[in-house]
């Protein structure tokens, strides 16, 4: 009971919830190994995740598009985040041998959650479309600002049901599930905090977006010192080996540079054209690096270090 209470306590701190049961990270890399076997369910796990991240990612993109902040870059990731998005939706329930997810999904449970977050998706797909085609357009900008938000939260849900489907709670060790899902989920508040940034910038804010980049980077910055130093008292072990002992350090590194900009934002400042492209770069960098350290985490918990 103790334990669950500091495991609590933590999620509290850092925004994360608590870890009753194993959960895989938001977005890791895909790892296939000979224990993997029929449907693919560690992708099916991981692969789910990483819809959380490129909810974010999208708006973002789109918010630095519209912006002219990196034009060729935002439109890049806007594509690309968008294809992707949608493939792995689509390989989550019909298959896909490419994702390595092996035949269609036959719960129902798990089948009505993807249909949940196919509807809020449709109508964010269609403006990233009609943005990727050149219609840089408020309206189009606009909706998937107003409706991302509904995507993540129901990608949360079906991430939520794979894992209680699919997981196999006797093969990873709960503190090893617990660094692998905050080291994952980090990699989606770089692209959150990416998205409230831009709209800060521009004249695209809302009554509560200070609020939210602010505890945005909270909770990131709370997470990563938890990761870097360990919180023994809530079951965060400190870094089991150099190698993600080193990634950690690098990820820190990215977070002090791009922190004061976000901190500009956040204290009403205003920042150039040229320095909101820095950060938005800074940030995917700072994602970048999270996802490397997130894949040597998965790997240590496979081998039980």
């Amino acid at each position: 009971m103790k334990t669950n209470s500091l495991k609590l306590a933590v999620a509290a701190a850092t925004g994360l919830a608590a870890f009753a049961a194993p959960v895989m990270a938001d977005d890791a890399e895909v790892v296939r190994t000979a224990f993997i076997e029929d449907v693919g369910a560690q992708e099916r796990i991981n692969l789910s995740g990483k819809l959380r991240m490129l909810s974010q990612r999208i708006p973002s993109a789109a918010c630095h598009l519209a912006e002219g902040s990196d034009v060729e870059g935002s439109s890049k990731l806007l594509r690309d985040a968008t294809f992707e998005f949608e493939k792995i939706l689509n390989g989550l329930e019909f298959g896909d041998d490419d994702l390595n997810i092996i035949g269609t999904e036959k719960r129902g449970k798990t089948l009505a959650q993807i249909n949940d977050l196919r509807s809020k998706w449709e109508p964010v797909k269609a403006a990233a479309a009609g943005m990727i085609g050149g219609d840089v357009s408020e309206a189009n900008l606009n909706l998937i600002l107003d409706q991302n938000m509904a995507v993540l939260g129901s990608a949360k849900i079906l991430v939520s049901e794979l894992v209680g489907q699919y997981s196999d709670p006797a093969s990873m060790l709960q503190a090893h599930s617990m660094l692998i899902d905050i080291s994952g989920r980090q990699r989606m508040l770089t692209q959150k905090m990416a998205k409230e940034s831009c709209m800060l910038a521009s004249d695209h804010a809302k009554p509560d977006t200070v609020k939210h980049l602010s505890g945005t980077m909270e909770m990131f910055e709370t997470s990563l010192m938890a990761l870097i130093y360990g919180m023994p008292d809530a079951g965060i072990n400190p870094p089991p080996n150099f190698d993600i002992e080193g990634g950690l350090g690098v990820v820190l590194g990215n977070w002090r540079e791009v922190k004061p900009v976000l901190e500009t934002l956040v204290a009403g400042g205003e920042i150039s054209t040229e320095v909101e492209a820095a950060k938005f770069q800074a940030l995917n960098t700072t994602m970048v690096n999270m996802n490397k350290v997130v894949g040597m985490y998965t790997a240590a918990a496979k081998m039980g270090i």
